[in-house]
């Protein structure tokens, strides 16, 4: 009885010390989180930004809604340009797709918005 219980435990310590809980690269695991972070970051300026822009829309100054246009213009173009860098630093195919949807993506919102400026 204890050989068996003592094998078991010994037998589950091998097993999750051969367990990689995290997987690949660390820097791709970085680059991958801060990737996803500018682009929750962008998302969620770009809904407040839109919200706050939708309720104002009535009683505000047309000066004051293109102003509040070129500012989410001008962060949707770092956002590209973000991107484009994290693009052009990676080498993980995995992490190279995901970023170039995510660029194409940006870049259609990017050209919506300034066709709504113009």
């Amino acid at each position: 009885m204890r050989a068996g219980v003592l094998a078991f435990v010994v037998c589950s310590a091998a097993l999750l010390a051969a367990c990689d809980f995290e997987g690949g690269d660390p820097v791709q695991h970085a680059l991958r989180d801060a990737a996803a972070a500018r682009q929750a970051a962008a998302l969620k300026t770009t809904e407040e930004e839109q919200a706050g822009t939708a309720r104002r829309a009535a009683t505000a100054p047309a000066s004051a809604e293109g102003d509040e246009l070129s500012r989410l213009i001008a962060a949707r173009r770092q956002a590209v340009e973000d991107t484009r860098a994290l693009l052009a630093a990676t080498t993980d195919p995995a992490l190279k797709a995901q970023l170039t949807g995510d660029l194409k993506a940006e870049e259609g919102r990017l050209r919506a918005l300034e066709a709504r400026s113009n």
